[in-house]
């Protein structure tokens, strides 16, 4: 049964808007593994956004995958649900280019038993509409995607996009002018350090422009555009294909990826130039928020803020504007436009000056309270701005501004040099007028 919600926006017909979720994906229960499935009337290969948003004060959540429309219409978006308590209230919505295709409200259920649900198996068409080439592959093997070379010279291959986490872009070259290069495009080695993109001809060549982003699991099932320009830049107009990859539970079950990262703070000492805004990089792996205090009494200043992870990559950039602390303009802010960094009402001391060049503590927790003993700690540096030292700029890029440490001492010795020439010319003035009152009397 499908549950059909549409709605329009400028720029988009009602029809082109349509979309069902089926009824089959709900519930949602605390459980691994939770599959939304539905159709759209949207065109093949359009990217969407799948979105679950809790509607619980007591366990906020918020998660989001970047899945591609399948030729035969439909989508499947897949969530992790096992951290979540049962019987919290969520809202599941779907957007497109910043419409809303649709809203639906819900309740995680309880799971007692096997809950995980199977991810259903991608459809190949058997015509299409259009000139667009489609390669089928089962995931973990390898694709074969032809690349006509008849018009002669190099050509750049993009495969993926950053809408749907995953993005390569090569330059291949048919070096025995058979007016073809065949590219073999091997799903398992997509994330990691093997060789993804190769040529089936040791005649032709191909050298990879954009590399590709680490993956923690095998490349998921889903269909990828893929374009073709017909040089090295890639700012004309691209002939389109779409790389299928279809489910396969073995290969995923085969891919193994060593933890590279712990909950914490990703250097344990941040530095920050006062009248700069720093950057604090926060590491979640897999907890959807964490709160950060900074600062204590201790040091007359302090401020805590629960951040969350919008984009997929588990890391939050936190920056700190250290003209704002203790002022009315916003302390906190995200590096990344879709991460959320929420300030607890009331918990930053109001200055009546510039925030003091000192040392201040950094605490991390898994969720968000800033109670208990903290899972990480740091410190946040805050040199002087007046007075900048080689010892406080000696990592490098010390702040946001991306002033080097041989930058900040080129500009401190010149205001200071500055001000000596000045207070020199004074003093000489002065001493001329002494001389000349001298002769006169």
């Amino acid at each position: 049964m499908l549950i059909a919600v549409a709605a329009t926006g400028p720029g988009l017909t009602a029809a082109e808007q349509q979309a069902t979720v089926s009824e089959d994906s709900l519930p949602l229960y605390a459980d691994e593994q939770q599959v939304v499935t539905g159709e759209t009337t949207l065109e093949s290969g359009t990217e969407m956004t799948v979105r679950l948003v809790s509607e619980d004060a007591s366990s906020p959540f918020l998660k989001q995958r970047e899945v591609s429309v399948q030729p035969n219409g439909t989508f499947v978006a897949q969530f992790d649900m096992s951290n979540v308590p049962a019987n919290t209230s969520y809202e599941l919505s779907a957007h497109v280019d910043g419409d809303t295709l649709f809203e639906r409200t819900g309740t995680v259920a309880e799971c007692d038993g096997n809950c995980t649900d199977p991810v259903p198996d991608i459809q190949t068409p058997t015509e299409t509409d259009s000139d667009d080439k489609v390669v089928t592959v089962p995931q973990g093997g390898t694709a074969e995607i032809p690349i006509s070379m008849s018009d002669g010279g190099d050509k750049t291959l993009s495969v993926g996009s950053e809408a749907v986490n995953y993005q390569i872009n090569a330059t291949v070259s048919d070096e025995d002018d058979d007016g073809e290069v065949l590219v073999l495009f091997d799903t398992a080695a997509a994330g990691t350090d093997s060789e993804t993109l190769s040529v089936a001809d040791d005649g032709d060549s191909l050298t990879v422009t954009a590399t590709e982003p680490d993956l923690s699991s095998t490349l998921a099932p889903a269909a990828y555009t893929y374009r073709v320009f017909e040089s090295r830049e890639t700012d004309a107009t691209p002939t389109t294909g779409t790389l299928l990859i279809e489910a396969n539970e073995t290969a995923t079950e085969e891919f193994e990826v060593e933890e590279t990262a712990e909950f914490g703070f990703e250097e344990s000492v941040s530095n920050v130039q006062q009248g700069d805004t720093g950057r604090i990089s926060i590491v979640l792996t897999s907890a959807d928020a964490a709160t950060i205090s900074i600062g204590s009494p201790a040091s007359n200043y302090e401020i805590n803020a629960t951040v969350r992870d919008g984009n997929g990559d588990d890391r939050v950039g936190l920056l700190f504007d250290t003209t704002a602390a203790g002022h009315d303009e916003p302390t906190l802010e995200t590096a990344a436009d879709a991460d959320a960094v929420a300030v607890e009402s009331g918990s930053e001391v109001a200055l009546d000056s510039q925030l003091a060049a000192t040392d201040y503590d950094l605490s991390l927790y898994r969720g968000t309270d800033a109670t208990g003993q903290p899972d990480a700690i740091g410190t946040l540096v805050v040199t002087d701005g007046a007075n900048s030292s080689t010892d406080a700029a000696s990592d490098g890029v010390d702040s946001v501004t991306g002033d080097t440490a041989a930058q900040q001492s080129q500009d401190g010795d010149f205001e200071i040099g500055a001000g000596a020439i000045a207070v020199g010319g004074v003093l000489a003035i002065a001493g001329v007028g002494l001389c000349l009152r001298s002769i006169m009397n």
